[in-house]
């Protein structure tokens, strides 16, 4: 029926006459034959009378973006021509190496030959699509309404979105074919239209119509088969990009198979970016060698010039609109962008993504923008590549750094996925949208990602985007939202987006932090059910380890009557580790056995909660509640070593002699399968109350025990554990105390915390960790030496890097005079315990966190081989890795299917099926790391956010201890002078900003919302030296005394406040308090007078003269007779 071949898409063949539109749209040297088929899939309809119809794209569902290259997305259906060639680029997804890839900049080759301006663009119009007429010529003319949005032209970024759209330009309709050209064809065998109405000058459709073409802003993305050869041949690179999160401006690519204390490859300026954005795996062109003072090599060196700003960084946001704005209003734009805008202040989200990117300079902690250079592929060096090293040396000399620019996208690992962001209107220049208004003539939205690395998004104004913001109207600036990359054309400022879900909440809300979180990580896939299959999968395995346990119990060591009892917090669900202790009065030995969930003999490789387990990795730890790697009814039930109840376990034995804690080697550690039945559950709360002679309400006991036993068996371990600990850290370990919130929600009904308690470290939790770290050593060992061990999953721990260690050092013994010795782990372990002894735990933290960001690394698991370096620095451990945990952590399931296949193998070899092996291997360990750096990112994010919550539920500022690492003055002269704090409490440095005068708390994004309490900031301040700042305090009205002058030296533990800020995202600001505040002295009795006063910055050594600046003792008599003596602590 007619009805039928109007919906129909037209696959009829193209006439001779639409054979000649074909040819004037690709070429006269078409191959297309008039006898050939061609479909119209994708982007226009033809109805029965010939009639050019668009799609409804309003009412079309959300595109989804999967994590593929654009390149491969849309491209599964490829239309050749007559002699096989593909029309308008529709390549396959290449194999091996999927790369965006677009015709080279550098190939002097362009893909297609440059096509005059279209005289009229073609728009996508509302539901119900009327009939398009279409001239002679076979150009669309549809009628343009002012508010519609602008359809995007580009065809990778129509294809990664999935979105049907009209063709509006010759050049599209190449690169749309097969559709956009049978559109052609068809149109063009009817007779000719009359030609469209005058449009009134000044519309939006006459002005693309007379302006130029637009101007490109980026290169290019290289063809694959030129990135494939210059890969081969070393001339090109691939990496990973990272965005720096306090200079926009600059971005570091770690290359593929970079070795430990290689340099990374410095990306600099958004046209060296080339749209690749924080976490894309790219492309690298190495073009040049910079050093201090300019640039060198490669012949695109242009000289060192100024960097970027945020403004410059990300346009203002002020971004061309597709097609709607002429040349002179992308200058407007760009004028406005240069505007300053009200400078941010302190905040953590300041601090760099990455702990080993923070070195000692100038007086204290500052940022090294020189990123490491790494080695690719077969041993070639980045500098050898650029004939600036001999002998294939990894770094280049004289500290010089690599520069390179993202030539092609591999994946788009970073642009693909959700990235949380706040939505606003695309203002125009002149215009004022203070209030966060959009317009009924506005086409375009702005989104802000609340990840500063990442740059602002275009989103399309159309009846889905209308329907779920309520446009025109206001848009709330504090709601946050996901939205997702849907492409960046090389001539537009600002990538193009679209909602990607339901609003997660406004910022300062508990839920929408903890989704917004997990989504910034990409953990939010863990926040959902287990699937139906998977749950049926895992019921079924419970069902037949019941019916089958006596069975599997007689093949195993029944040690369900030994005296085993675990020691776990007391919040804890999943028991995976239980221990017992014999003693061996003739040998004056203890035995240990650490009894750990035998989860492997449950999991089996390749099954669905395998699969799961996998894809997860890790369990997440939120406020108040966790995200399983296993279902519940393996992690909770099955598999937890609860009390009185039958378990299956992995034990590993060992001995330990009772004077020493000294490992025994003879007999050597053994491991064996085991059944246990667990006799008593204790906490560490209650276990510590027994160690410190309390009386304790006490925990049943079951299987014929006492509690007699139970407290035999404690102190016993407490006097045994003691011992190897400090064997251990005399024997050169090293350990860093890091203070961290626990936050109380047992008690709240709406999750935000009721108050928190500072993590403490006590005996009851290190006799455990010995035992942990025993365990996992010893399976480690016996791994390493094993016929398995090239499928060992083990973890080591780099040394930190050399240049960074030693410029700690110089820091520490040259400029400030402490006695310091960071050789290796148990000299820094040292160091710091003789800082804690003389001045004092808050110093002691810092120094310790300062030891940890001076190029110390995050240990990592790793597959054996001999090439690798297996030692763990921190541990002083020659093998590591991790055994006690499967429940939570999937190497460690990893581990126990190796050393079960070295338990059953016999000598006919082993059964490898039962663990991965190789590249299998390779590739989980790879995703174990990421997740596990992921999960640990995720979880500082929502700790500061919950922080922020809990200050403000509790309408309170915090005031506590900090202690100062950094000055900076502005070099500009304008008012960003900071000085960096490190507040244990929180574990973070803070930039604090330098104000003098009033505080107008609102106008500095400060929550005060039922805060009984004052800001004071200092009346001036002054930088005196490099290692020196001055403040100058006024007393509040009707305050006794003069004014005070308080001195800021390096390493000063000075009272300061958090104020939680009125931001997005939410975060804190830190301020100093003044010493008339009510808070300042009992602050101060909290610190050492020698913490407090700091030390004074002293110049190295020249020629043997040693030069001390006491600017301190200077200013204090150059103004002795303003001053009046303070409190201790202030000059």
């Amino acid at each position: 029926p007619p009805s039928a071949r109007r919906s129909r898409r037209s696959s009829r063949a193209p006439s001779p006459r639409a054979m000649d539109a074909l040819r004037r749209v690709f070429g006269g040297n078409s191959t297309l034959d008039s006898s050939e088929s061609v479909p119209a899939q994708g982007l226009v309809e033809i109805d029965s009378e010939g009639r050019i119809t668009a799609p409804d794209i309003d009412a079309m569902p959300l595109p989804t973006l999967s994590g593929k290259s654009w390149l491969a997305q849309g491209k599964a259906e490829q239309t050749t021509t007559a002699s096989g060639a593909s029309v308008a680029n529709g390549r396959p997804p290449p194999p091996p190496v999927p790369v965006t890839a677009a015709p080279s900049s550098s190939s002097m080759e362009p893909s297609r030959p440059p096509v005059p301006p279209v005289p009229a663009a073609a728009m996508a119009t509302r539901p119900p699509p009327p009939p398009v007429p279409c001239s002679a010529a076979g150009w669309l003319d549809t009628p343009v309404e002012e508010d519609r949005p602008t359809v995007a032209d580009d065809e990778e970024t129509l294809r990664s979105a999935d979105r049907p759209t009209v063709a509006d330009d010759e050049e599209t309709l190449r690169t749309a074919a097969p559709s956009a050209a049978v559109a052609v064809a068809a149109a063009a065998e009817r007779p000719a239209a009359r030609p469209p109405p005058p449009r009134k000058r000044g519309t939006q459709a006459a002005a693309r119509a007379e302006r130029p073409p637009r101007k490109q802003l980026f290169d290019a993305y290289w063809e694959e088969d030129v990135v494939r050869r210059g890969l081969d041949d070393g001339t090109l690179i691939r990496g990973t990009l990272r965005a720096s999160s306090s200079k926009l401006s600059t971005a570091h690519v770690k290359p593929d198979g970079a070795k430990a204390g290689d340099r990374d490859i410095l990306v600099k300026g958004k046209s060296a970016r080339n749209r690749a954005v924080h976490m894309d795996v790219v492309i690298i062109q190495l073009i040049a060698q910079q050093e201090k003072g300019g640039m060198k090599g490669r012949g695109k060196g242009k000289g060192k010039g100024r960097a970027a700003s945020r403004e410059e960084e990300e346009e203002a946001g002020e971004a061309l609109e597709d097609d709607e704005e002429n040349s002179e209003e992308d200058d407007e734009e760009e004028e406005e962008a240069e505007q300053p805008r009200r400078p941010r202040l302190a905040s953590a989200d300041d601090d760099s993504d990455s702990e080993d990117e923070m070195v000692t300079f100038r007086g204290g902690l500052m940022r090294e923008e020189a990123p490491k250079q790494a080695a690719v592929g077969g041993g070639t060096s980045v500098a050898a590549r650029c004939g600036s090293g001999g002998g294939g040396g990894t770094r280049p000399p004289g500290g010089m750094t690599m520069l390179g620019k993202v030539v092609a996208i591999a994946d788009p690992r970073g642009s693909s996925r959700v990235i949380v962001c706040t939505l606003h209107p695309n203002e125009r220049s002149g215009s004022d949208r203070s209030d966060n208004t959009v317009k009924e003539t506005d086409t375009l939205l702005k989104a802000k990602p609340t990840d500063h690395r990442m740059p602002w998004i275009l989103i399309q104004i159309n009846d889905v985007t209308r329907g779920v913001l309520g446009l025109p109207g206001k848009l709330d600036p504090f709601k946050l939202w996901p939205i997702q990359m849907i492409g960046w054309k090389e001539t537009s400022t600002l990538p193009l987006g679209r909602l990607k879900g339901q609003c997660l909440g406004r910022a300062g809300d508990l839920d929408a932090e903890e989704r917004h979180a997990l989504i910034e990580h990409q953990l939010d896939e863990h926040d959902v059910d287990f699937k139906d299959e998977n749950l049926n999968e895992v019921e079924q395995i419970v069902i037949d380890a019941d019916r089958n346990f006596p069975e599997e119990v007689a093949k195993r060591n029944d040690l369900r009557k030994k005296r085993i009892f675990t020691i776990d917090p007391a919040t804890a669900r999943d028991l995976d580790d239980a221990i017992h202790v014999d003693i061996d009065e003739e040998r004056q030995e203890v035995e240990i056995g650490v009894h750990i969930a035998d989860v492997g003999h449950f999991l089996k490789l390749g099954s669905l909660a395998d699969k799961e387990a996998q894809f997860r990795t890790t369990s997440v730890y939120l406020i108040g509640r966790v995200l399983p790697m296993l279902p519940h009814a393996l992690c909770n039930h099955l598999c937890s070593l609860n009390p009185n109840e039958p378990k299956l376990a992995f034990s590993a034995f060992f001995r330990l002699k009772i004077d020493t804690g000294e490992l025994v080697e003879d007999p050597a550690p053994w491991f064996e399968k085991t059944a246990i039945c667990s006799v008593c559950r204790l906490n560490y709360d209650e276990v510590q109350e027994v160690l410190d002679g309390k009386e304790i309400e006490r925990p049943p006991v079951y299987g014929g025990y006492t509690w007699q036993h139970i407290y035999d068996d404690l102190f016993l371990l407490y006097d045994v554990c003691g011992k190897v600990r400090r064997g251990r850290f005399e024997g050169g370990a090293l350990a860093i105390s890091k203070q961290k919130m626990i936050f109380h929600t047992r008690e709240s009904e709406d999750g935000i915390p009721t108050g928190y308690h500072l993590e403490h470290h006590s005996a009851s939790h290190w006799i455990i960790e010995e035992l942990m770290l025993l365990a996992n050593r010893c399976v480690a060992k016996h791994l390493a030496n094993s016929a398995l061990n090239s499928s060992a999953v083990l973890r080591n721990h780099e040394a930190p890097d050399p240049k960074k260690a030693e410029k700690l050092s110089n820091l520490m013994k040259e400029n400030l005079g402490l006695d310091w010795d960071a050789f290796d782990a148990g000299s820094i372990y040292k160091s710091c315990q003789a800082i804690y002894r003389e001045y004092g735990s808050m110093l002691g933290l810092c120094v310790e966190m300062m030891a940890m960001r001076a190029g110390m690394k995050q240990a990592q698991y790793f597959v054996y081989n001999d090439d690798t370096d297996t030692r763990h620095f921190a541990l002083d451990f020659e093998y590591y890795t991790h055994f006690t945990s499967p429940i939570r952590r999937y190497p460690d399931v990893m581990v126990h299917r190796v050393l079960n296949a070295l338990l059953t193998g016999d000598e006919e070899g082993f059964q490898v099926e039962g663990f991965q092996v190789e590249d299998a291997a390779l590739e989980q360990v790879a995703a174990c790391n990421e997740k596990k750096a992921a999960t640990r990112k995720c979880s500082e994010q929502l700790d500061r956010a919950v922080f922020c919550i809990f200050l403000r539920a509790r309408k309170s500022w915090f005031y506590t201890v900090g202690t100062v690492l950094a000055f900076s003055q502005d070099s500009n002269k304008g008012d960003k002078d900071t000085i960096t704090v490190y507040c244990s409490q929180l574990g973070k440095e803070t930039k604090a900003l330098l104000q003098a005068g009033s505080a107008d708390l609102e106008q500095l994004g400060l929550f005060q919302d039922g805060v009984e309490d004052t800001l004071t900031l200092p009346e001036s301040y002054r930088f005196c030296s490099r290692g020196l700042v001055e403040l100058e305090w006024l007393p509040p009205d009707g305050v006794p005394g003069g004014r005070r002058r308080q001195c800021l030296q390096t390493l000063s533990c000075v009272p300061i406040v958090i104020i939680p800020t009125n931001t997005v995202p939410i975060d804190y600001s830190l301020f100093f308090v003044s010493p008339f505040h009510p808070q300042a002295e009992r602050l101060s009795e909290q610190v050492p007078e020698v913490a407090t006063r700091g030390f004074t910055w002293r110049e190295a050594e020249v020629d043997g003269v040693e030069v001390v600046h006491d600017a301190r003792a200077a200013a204090a008599a150059s103004s002795a007779a303003e001053a009046v003596r303070p409190p201790p602590g202030l000059g």
